[in-house]
């Protein structure tokens, strides 16, 4: 009787499991040949892989992979970003030397629009006598801007050298570049900062240890593969913003909106004043640009790009809402580094109904990233001589946006 009931309890296992994993099947392969049954920014979460993340660098961390189409997109923007040779949007191949070069994060390398409409080169079209190249990294942060003008950008002599500050992401992402080298990890600082973060992969002292974790971080980077995992991880990322009440909708007079996520916003920025791990690491990342920078004859211009809660927020009631670029912009006064702010002018136009910024998305909309353009323009032609242009490379010449 015992031998039967175990029998038939391994056949009832047996065929749950078997059910199971038929059902989970059935919905991996639902999820790939039909993706149009989801939201496109959920479509883009569940195929994302570490093959989308570009290409490892040992000094950089991660770069674009050059000479590549990759499209973007989300709830309300769907574009193509072309790379050069090196990875970075420009036209290749480069020229030899370049007046200015640009540093910065996706705002600089203009996410979410196309190739003609990111700041730079609209910037460029402005100056069609003024060679512009743009070395805006997604996903970096100003420790990596230094890096790459490193690299990439002292070999351009370069007579101005500007740098795209976003501070909604930018302490942030300091903090997380700089725990990624004290971890010892390596490979590819995109998959590692989007992927689970593992600590050091594999370490001599712990041998056992090192493989366990270099198992389970295999095992976690198999399982992203899948779309119903990835599903499933965006469902609980989902779940918990809307627990936390975290988005709160700003209607614009033409009936559209803007989702602000304050929550994100006031945790990301908490470390924005002197004494604080990621401000420091922000201010010096800044000073050492400079020294490199004069090294090489070239002057730098830090322009402040505000995120849409900053210019929006306020606009809700939020009499809270920080200056979180004021401490910094107070150091970079003492230590007589020159910079933009361009939060007064987002705030402006906002006030008057303009949608600067996409709705779901943290990133300026066409309109937005030709308002940076328009302000960064206007700087340098009233400051020419003072950042080394003539004014031959800054006659002014409209450039559609």
């Amino acid at each position: 009787m015992l031998k039967r009931l175990s029998h038939q309890a391994v056949f009832i296992s047996l065929t749950i499991t078997g059910s199971l994993f038929l059902t989970l099947a059935l919905i991996e392969m639902t999820l790939r040949l039909f993706p149009g049954l989801l939201a496109p920014e959920i479509q883009a979460f569940i195929r994302a892989t570490p093959e989308d993340k570009g290409v490892s660098h040992p000094y950089i961390g991660h770069l674009h992979r050059p000479n590549d189409a990759f499209v973007l997109d989300g709830r309300d923007f769907r574009a193509v970003h072309h790379t050069d040779g090196f990875g970075f949007r420009n036209a290749w191949p480069w020229p030899e030397k370049a007046e200015i070069v640009v540093l910065g994060d996706s705002v600089t390398f203009g996410q979410g629009v196309e190739d003609e409409q990111a700041w730079p080169a609209i910037l460029a079209r402005s100056l069609p006598r003024t060679r512009v190249v743009n070395l805006g990294l997604i996903g970096a942060g100003p420790q990596q801007y230094l890096r790459t003008y490193e690299t990439f950008g002292t070999r351009l002599d370069a007579k101005l050298l500007l740098v795209g500050l976003f501070l909604r992401n930018d302490l942030w992402d300091d903090d997380t570049f700089d725990r990624w080298l004290k971890s010892g990890a390596g490979g590819n600082y995109m998959v590692w900062r989007n992927f689970g973060r593992p600590k050091r992969v594999f370490s001599p002292e712990q041998p056992i240890k090192s493989r366990i974790r270099k198992f389970q971080w295999d095992a976690f980077l198999l399982a992203r593969r899948s779309y119903l995992f990835n599903l499933m991880l965006h469902v609980s990322g989902a779940a918990r913003k809307w627990r936390s009440r975290e988005v709160r909708v700003f209607e614009l007079p033409d009936g559209s909106r803007l989702e602000l996520s304050p929550g994100d916003f006031m945790g990301k920025i908490k470390g924005a004043y002197p004494g604080h791990r990621e401000f420091e690491l922000t201010l010096d990342a800044l000073k050492r640009t400079r020294s490199v920078a004069e090294s090489h004859g070239a002057k730098v211009l830090v322009i402040f790009q505000p995120s849409k809660e900053e210019a929006y927020l306020p606009l809700l009631g939020g009499d809270d809402v920080p200056d979180m670029a004021a401490p910094l912009q107070e150091e970079l006064k003492k230590l007589g580094i020159a910079y933009l702010d361009l939060g007064p002018v987002f705030r402006a136009r906002a006030a008057k109904g303009e949608k600067l910024f996409f709705e779901a998305d943290g990133h300026p909309n066409v309109r937005g990233y030709a308002l940076i353009a328009e302000r960064v323009f206007s700087h340098l032609k009233g400051h020419a001589k003072e950042y080394g242009l003539t004014d031959r490379q800054t006659h002014f010449s409209p450039a559609r946006s």
